[in-house]
């Protein structure tokens, strides 16, 4: 092997291009990015908004010329279009010099991630109308609605980064609409919990559930986002309905993808082609609940991923275990996780199952400032294997989440949860920690 290429140079793409680096000294590691920046925090993007990071530059994990120091030739605003898998070289745009250029590999890896999903109301040239996915979006969303004249923002998608752009408009002072689709926010939970979340925004932000936007009326700048509901006055715009893998130049590739374009992998990241290779939030990864691969685009699993390729381009075979999809967000004051599957994947998927919510304390009750915890699990209801949890709450979630991921991914039961020796002081937990307290009904 003389010459790998890597097609996205964020989460996925360095962490490939490191880990091989540290194998092996005398590989050519070429990468193209297509944006400015390469090895940032793409989630930290609404805390810089919001003013809570104050500068980009902090979402940069390593830069271009840290990179380059250790042999790795990095090459942003190079968009790669074109994969010719028979001859093994890619078509590359300079999108600088606006030239174009063939380079030829030996092993080829695509992580070229996501893109925000531009609905059929979104014109190019509307100037408060955004979306959302890199440090360019970030500092334009920023610049303009810190201008004291921007005081109504409206949210398009009530997922998490909807949400958390939200947050980010309401510390900023700004008046936050949030239009969502589906019938509740939140929708990789289910409709019990997301509710909560709901109810201890209201009065904070305004929510129209069930509601579609069919038209943003205005010319360059829009003045009324129009639904099939009402019409509403508006500063600025952001949408984020979904993504999209970016993967729409292998269409005329051999390389198997899903419905959603997301890039069939193995579990040594290897797709459908030999001497391709697929990480990140382009490719799929298997599910150890749903027992198939699934299209999760996590930061998380972007960088294990990149990394596991990273060994087996060195030549030290490992492989990707699988996820459960573990996530959490801040919203706010709450705290709001989830891992495994929810009640309506496990009805979706006609699983066996059973379910039980449980209101536990953040710690032991006698001291201050103890919160409650909502959590929800979804077991099976012949082995009471652990399935999916939820969890809501003002404090002790977001590292809570994890102790119900590994139970999921190591499939115990909830009497074996129950059982296992957490820790304990009154600041932190209650005896029966409130991971405990959930699990003993799961059973």
């Amino acid at each position: 092997m003389d010459k790998v290429v890597i097609i996205g140079g964020v989460a996925a793409g360095m962490s490939a291009a490191s880990q091989l680096r540290r194998l092996n000294e005398e590989v050519e590691i070429v990468v193209f990015e297509k944006g400015k920046h390469v090895s940032y925090g793409a989630c930290g993007l609404p805390y810089y908004i919001s003013g809570i990071i104050q500068d980009e530059e902090e979402l940069i994990a390593r830069t271009k010329e840290e990179f380059q120091k250790r042999r790795i030739d990095i090459h942003t605003l190079h968009e790669v279009v074109e994969v010719n898998e028979t001859k093994k070289e890619v078509v590359v745009v300079d999108h600088q010099a606006s030239t174009q250029k063939r380079v030829s590999y030996d092993k080829l890896v695509i992580a070229t991630g996501t893109s925000p999903i531009r609905p059929p109301f979104m014109k190019d040239d509307m100037e408060n109308v955004f979306t959302l996915k890199d440090i360019e979006d970030g500092v334009r969303i920023r610049q303009f609605v810190n201008n004291e004249k921007v005081k109504h923002v409206t949210i398009i998608g009530g997922g998490y980064i909807g949400l958390e752009l939200a947050e980010s408009m309401l510390e900023l002072g700004k008046s936050v609409r949030v239009i969502e689709l589906n019938e509740q926010i939140l929708p990789p939970f289910d409709a019990d919990m997301a509710e909560i979340v709901e109810e201890g925004l209201k009065g904070r932000i305004a929510f129209h559930l069930n509601e579609e936007v069919k038209e943003l009326e205005g010319d360059a700048h829009v003045r009324t986002v129009r639904t099939n509901k009402g019409a509403y006055e508006t500063d600025a715009v952001i949408v984020n309905v979904g993504v999209k893998p970016n993967t729409d130049f292998l269409k005329e590739t051999s390389i198997k993808m899903n419905e959603k374009g997301a890039i069939h992998v193995n579990n040594r990241m290897e797709t459908s082609v030999k001497d391709i290779y697929a990480a990140g939030d382009c490719a799929t990864s298997y599910h150890l609940v749903l027992n198939e691969p699934v299209h999760i685009a996590l930061g998380t699993i972007a960088n294990k991923q990149g990394r596991i390729l990273g060994y087996n381009l060195g030549n030290e075979k490992k492989e990707f275990p699988g996820v459960v999809g573990t996530s959490v967000v801040k919203i706010a004051e709450f705290e709001v996780a989830k891992t495994g599957i929810s009640e309506k994947e496990a009805k979706q998927y006609k699983l066996s199952y059973k379910t039980v919510t449980e209101q536990a304390n953040s710690h032991a009750s006698y001291y201050p400032n103890v919160e409650k915890i909502t959590i929800k699990l979804v077991y099976d209801a012949n082995t009471n294997v652990l399935l999916g949890a939820q969890m809501i709450g003002k404090t002790g979630v977001a590292k809570r989440i994890d102790v119900f991921a590994t139970a999921i991914t190591m499939k115990l039961t909830g009497e074996q949860v129950s059982m296992l020796d957490l820790s304990y002081a009154p600041p932190f937990a209650s005896v029966w920690d409130a991971v405990q307290r959930a699990a003993q009904k799961a059973t």
